[in-house]
């Protein structure tokens, strides 16, 4: 008697819980799709028509004097970069044309190296065949 008293305490229960969440669905549904209220409420007074004008105005102006100065940094840092890089190439051509004349002092030098070294060579082929003659004679 206890069990079935039991059991049908907890069905009860159940019944009641699912109830409650169908209840809430459905509470949660119709909030959902009914039409809701929007409104949009001012707080302080409106601007007039010609103070928002003479705003804009100021404010155009402050853009217009923002823009200015800062195409004005623009054009100084372009400047500036611009002279750099000249700067580097100068540089450059003057760093190159030093390793040219470097380079072809050094070109002279090997090649007056090789020339001195043909002529001892042909010396040296020479006083061979000489001492060969000699020996022969």
């Amino acid at each position: 008697m206890i069990a079935d008293l039991a059991i049908n305490l907890s069905i009860g229960v159940s019944i009641f819980a699912v109830a409650l969440a169908l209840a809430s669905q459905i509470t949660i549904w119709i909030t959902l799709k009914a039409p809701q209220r929007r409104e949009i409420s001012f707080s302080g007074t409106p601007v007039d028509k010609r103070d928002c004008q003479e705003l804009m105005t100021q404010c155009h102006a402050v853009h217009d004097q923002l823009f200015n100065r800062i195409s004005g940094v623009e054009r100084g840092v372009e400047a500036r970069v611009t002279a750099k890089l000249q700067k580097s190439e100068d540089e450059g051509k003057e760093t190159r044309r030093a390793m040219h004349q470097e380079l072809t002092s050094i070109g002279n030098d090997v090649a007056a190296l090789k020339k001195e070294a043909e002529l001892s060579n042909q010396r040296a082929c020479l006083m061979d065949a000489k001492i060969d003659r000699l020996i022969e004679r």
